[in-house]
């Protein structure tokens, strides 16, 4: 009985935790093959953003826009990257015990194919990475601990 309330609770957890992504522009990756592949290769863990971290990635992404680092983005920049934008929330625990959060961004997706079976995954489930693109596709590391910001990575400009 008490396994079966464990497991209830942890659902609605899951389900509430982020109502605020539940939109067509965004998404947190909690099971994909990018997350299995960064616990296999690096030995990251999974975790499970609140909205006050999601909160914590837009003032980062604010701090980041203050800092010029997103002018290759027309502007208004941050209305652009919350209303505009596919975002995917990567989000892991490094081996310093931080919790980051990849965000995955690009102007237009549909669909992506995966490599294992080669069928077409909605973006919504597996991490998409795009080769070139420009200014369209790009990436950026959070860490929600210490509220900084590295890697921003522009495709191909």
């Amino acid at each position: 009985m008490n396994s079966k309330f464990n497991l209830i609770i942890f659902v609605f957890s899951i389900l509430f935790s982020c109502g605020e992504l539940n939109n067509e522009r965004s998404t947190i990756l909690l099971n994909s093959e990018y997350n299995k592949r960064l616990k296999s290769e690096y030995g990251y863990f999974v975790w499970n953003p609140k909205k006050s971290d999601l909160e914590i990635v837009n003032k980062v992404l604010k701090k980041a826009i203050a800092d010029k680092k997103f002018d290759f983005i027309k502007k208004p920049i941050l209305e652009n990257i919350n209303n505009n934008l596919f975002k995917q929330y990567i989000p892991y625990i490094d081996k310093n015990d931080n919790r980051i959060i990849l965000l995955n961004v690009s102007c237009d997706v549909l669909a992506i194919p995966t490599l294992e079976d080669q069928k077409m995954e909605h973006w919504k489930n597996e991490f998409y990475e795009v080769y070139d693109g420009g200014s369209c596709y790009w990436k950026i590391t959070i860490n929600v601990d210490t509220e900084k910001y590295s890697n921003l990575l522009v495709n191909g400009v």
